[in-house]
C-alpha cells in the first residue's frame, strides 16, 4: 500500500486504475447497450474516457518512457507518459488525453506537469466503489504537483515512520459556470509500521478547493469575477474567511463562507502483511466546511476492507482478492442549514456550490466517488428533484451504498473481476421530493484473457447491468483487444 493510492501485487494482469503500461500500447474495442444511456460500471472510474452514450467505438494509444539523466542510483530521472484515446457514438467523435505529462525524480522528490491517471485517498484502488474526493471518475486536471515519491522513512525512527506528502497546483479551464478557475490541492498521510513492519498503521488528509475565476454578472460574483488574487490564494491555502468588511471584493456569499469551494477527506487506514495473505481496513470521512473537520456529519464517509492473497497461484481457479465497501453520506451534519446547539451549519451539500454551480466535476464527470451522481446521470422523469435551493449539478449525494468487489484467476493468465454495488438514493438535504428514495443496482463482470498468438496482448471482456429506480435500466457489453509493443 502506498499513499493516496493502495496498488496491487506486480505483475497483475487486470491492473489497478493508476498503474501505466511499461511500454507502447494499442488497444481497439467497443460497447453497446439496451439504453442509450452507458451502464454505471461500464463507464465510471474509467478518466472520463467511456462516452455517456452508445453504442461506441474506441482507439487507445499511450505509453511510457523512462530515462535516467545521472549515473548515481538516487539521480535524476526523466519520465514521460502519454495516452490518446479516441472515441465515436451518437454524441459524436472526439480525441481525449487522459495522460500527457512529464516527470522529474530525484532521491525522494517529484515534480510533474500535465495530466497522470491519480487515485488520491487511502483506498483500494482495483476493487473499490471510488476513493471519496478523488476517484478516477473524471478526466484528470492538468497541473503541476510537488511530492514525495511514495513513503519517505524518516531515518531517525529507523523506518518505523514515514511521511507521504504534495502540493499541486491546477487548471479547471473552460465550465459551464465558471471559465478559467484553479485546483488548488494538497496531502499529508503518515505511515507507521511495527511488528517488524507487518503492521502499518496510516492517517493522514486531502485537502481540495476550487477557486478564481469568472462567471455571469449577479449576486454571487462581484462584476462577474471571482477572488483570485495572490492574498486570496493564501486564504484559499489555508481555509480562512475573508475580511467581514471587505464589501468592496467580496460578495455575502464569500463572507459567510470561504474563498472558492473547499472540500477533501479525513483517511485512516489499518494494514496487516501476513505470510498468506494480506489485510487492509480504511475510512475516508468527509468534509465540505468546518462541520465536516469537526466530525458533526458522522457516520458519512467511504469504510472499507480488502483481503487479497499471497499465496502462489494454484492449479485451478483461485480467489485472489475481495474488497467490501459501504459509502455513507445520508448525515452531512443535518438535514437543515442551521443544527442548533452545535454551533455548527448543516445541510453540507456534498460536491455541490453556488458560485461554482458545476460543483466537483471536471469535463461533464464527477471527480470523486461517481454515485453522487449529476442531474443528467437519472432517469428522464427524476431530472427534477428537489433539493437544496435548487437545481444544480449533482443532484443525488445523499447515498447508501454497500459494494462488493471479486477478483480471481486461471494458471492460464486468464483473470475475472467482479464489482457489485446495491444502495440507496436520497437526493439532497434542505428539501425532500415524495418520489425518493429510489434503491438501484449497477454490475459488472469483467474478464481479461491472455491472446498468446499475438505475444503481449490480452481481449477484454465485460458485461454490466443497471436495475433499478434511479438510473435508467439498462444491459451493456464492452470488448477490446490491447497489443503491448
Amino acid at each position: 500500500m502506498a499513499l493516496l493510492l493502495v496498488r496491487t501485487a506486480s505483475g497483475q494482469a487486470i491492473p489497478d486504475t493508476t498503474t501505466r503500461p511499461r511500454a507502447l500500447f494499442v488497444e481497439v474495442g467497443g460497447l453497446a447497450a439496451t439504453s442509450q444511456q452507458t451502464p454505471f460500471w461500464l463507464r465510471s472510474r474509467q478518466y472520463g474516457t467511456i462516452p455517456l452514450d452508445n453504442p461506441a467505438g474506441l482507439v487507445r494509444l499511450g505509453g511510457v518512457l523512462n530515462r535516467d539523466l545521472t549515473s548515481q542510483p538516487q539521480g535524476l530521472r526523466l519520465k514521460l507518459g502519454a495516452e490518446m484515446v479516441g472515441q465515436t457514438s451518437p454524441s459524436g467523435t472526439r480525441v481525449l488525453l487522459p495522460e500527457a505529462y512529464s516527470q522529474l525524480r530525484l532521491g525522494r522528490f517529484e515534480l510533474y506537469a500535465g495530466r497522470r491517471r491519480e487515485v488520491f485517498g487511502l483506498v483500494d484502488t482495483l476493487l473499490s466503489s471510488g476513493s471519496y474526493a478523488w476517484s478516477g471518475n473524471a478526466l484528470p486536471l492538468p497541473k503541476v504537483q510537488l511530492g514525495t515519491a511514495g513513503f519517505v522513512p524518516l531515518g531517525f525512527t529507523r523506518g518505523v515512520v514515514a511521511i507521504k506528502a504534495l502540493y499541486a497546483h491546477g487548471w479547471f479551464g473552460r465550465a459551464d459556470s465558471v471559465q478559467g478557475s484553479f485546483l488548488h490541492q494538497k496531502a499529508l498521510f503518515a505511515r507507521l509500521s511495527l511488528l517488524k513492519h507487518r503492521l502499518r498503521v496510516y492517517a493522514g488528509a486531502t485537502h481540495y478547493a476550487q477557486w478564481g475565476g469568472r462567471r455571469r454578472a449577479g449576486t454571487l460574483a462581484k462584476d462577474g469575477t471571482l477572488p483570485g488574487s495572490l492574498s486570496d490564494y493564501w486564504q484559499v491555502i489555508r481555509a480562512a474567511e475573508p475580511p467581514a468588511a471587505d464589501s468592496a471584493k467580496y460578495v455575502e456569499i464569500d463572507r459567510l463562507n470561504r474563498v472558492g469551494n473547499h472540500l477533501g477527506s479525513i483517511d485512516v487506514a489499518l494494514e496487516w502483511l501476513g505470510e498468506r495473505s494480506q489485510w487492509l481496513a480504511y475510512y475516508q470521512h468527509p468534509f465540505e466546511d468546518k462541520s465536516g473537520v469537526a466530525f458533526q456529519n458522522l457516520p458519512d464517509g467511504l469504510y472499507g476492507i480488502r483481503w487479497k492473497t499471497n499465496r502462489p497461484a494454484a492449479s485451478s481457479f483461485q480467489f485472489r482478492q475481495l474488497t467490501l465497501e459501504l459509502l455513507l453520506t445520508t448525515d452531512q451534519s443535518g438535514f437543515d442549514i442551521k443544527t442548533g446547539s452545535r454551533l455548527y451549519d448543516g445541510a453540507d451539500d456534498y460536491f455541490n456550490n453556488y458560485q461554482y454551480s458545476d460543483g466537483w466535476t471536471y469535463r461533464q464527470r464527477v471527480v470523486g466517488t461517481p454515485f453522487l451522481t449529476r442531474t443528467v446521470d437519472a432517469r428522464p422523469e427524476l431530472r427534477d428533484v428537489k433539493g437544496g435551493f435548487g437545481p444544480i449539478m449533482i443532484s443525488n449525494n445523499r447515498v447508501e451504498v454497500l459494494h462488493v468487489g471479486l477478483l480471481g484467476g486461471w494458471p492460464s493468465g486468464t483473470q475475472i473481476r467482479a464489482l457489485l454495488s446495491v444502495g440507496q438514493n436520497d437526493g439532497r438535504p434542505i428539501q425532500s421530493d415524495p418520489r425518493l428514495p429510489k434503491n438501484q443496482f449497477s454490475g459488472l463482470i469483467a474478464a481479461t484473457v491472455p491472446v498468446n498468438w499475438l505475444g503481449k496482448a490480452s481481449l477484454n471482456l465485460s458485461l454490466a447491468l443497471d436495475q433499478g429506480g434511479w438510473l435508467p435500466t439498462s444491459v451493456g457489453g464492452a470488448a477490446s483487444l490491447r497489443v503491448n509493443i
